[in-house]
């Protein structure tokens, strides 16, 4: 019923798909650290939100982080070491900014191993950005879980399921283009598809 989505671009370091399965990643390298530079992205790029409802669900391995950030140049997911909270990219990122990129909240993510949100405008002078922070409802996750994101771009917010269960808004304030990503470190890995939301 729903067209399938596709992890169309992978930056970052470690990351792959396997047997030809574009809805699906894998993290396949880590150093060691918990910086999110060190994480590496998968866009899926070709899906352009701009108004509406949209949901998704992702089936997750280990504790990756899944969200929406605004569409842009594929050849800016070339950079080394890219990661959407990565300031060594925010002026190439903000530089890509188009009219319809409206408000601050440019990406906003789920950290599933503790539930934590974490969004950025991309704009540290302003300070516009806030890093694994608290949320009500907010709960981590882990293997076996599947995490629904429902995207309301009518009231401007992101809600977040868990195994069909509504946790609660996540970030709101969203406004424009959004794309769904999703970022995995080594042991971890996470699948994508489309659905209808939970009515509860």
């Amino acid at each position: 019923r729903f067209d399938p989505l596709l992890f169309d671009v992978l930056a970052g370091r470690g990351i792959e798909h396997r047997d030809g399965d574009e809805s699906r990643v894998y993290g396949t390298t880590n150093d060691g650290t918990i910086n999110t530079s060190y994480c590496s992205t998968a866009v899926s790029s070709s899906y352009i939100m701009t108004t509406g409802l949209h949901f998704v669900k992702f089936e997750i391995t280990g504790t990756p982080f899944m969200g929406v950030a605004r569409p842009m140049p594929k050849e800016i997911f070339s950079r080394e070491d890219f990661s959407f909270f990565n300031r060594d990219h925010f002026d190439t990122i903000l530089a890509a900014r188009t009219d319809e990129w409206v408000g601050t909240v440019h990406t906003c993510e789920y950290s599933c191993e503790d539930g934590e949100l974490s969004w950025t405008g991309w704009d540290i002078e302003n300070e516009q950005e806030q890093f694994m922070v608290e949320w009500e409802g907010m709960e981590g996750c882990m293997t076996g879980d599947t995490i629904g994101m429902l995207l309301d771009l009518d009231e401007g917010k992101v809600t977040v399921y868990k195994n069909n269960r509504r946790l609660g808004v996540l970030k709101d304030g969203l406004s424009g283009p959004y794309c769904w990503y999703a970022n995995v470190t080594t042991k971890s890995a996470v699948s994508i598809k489309r659905g209808e939301p939970p009515r509860i």
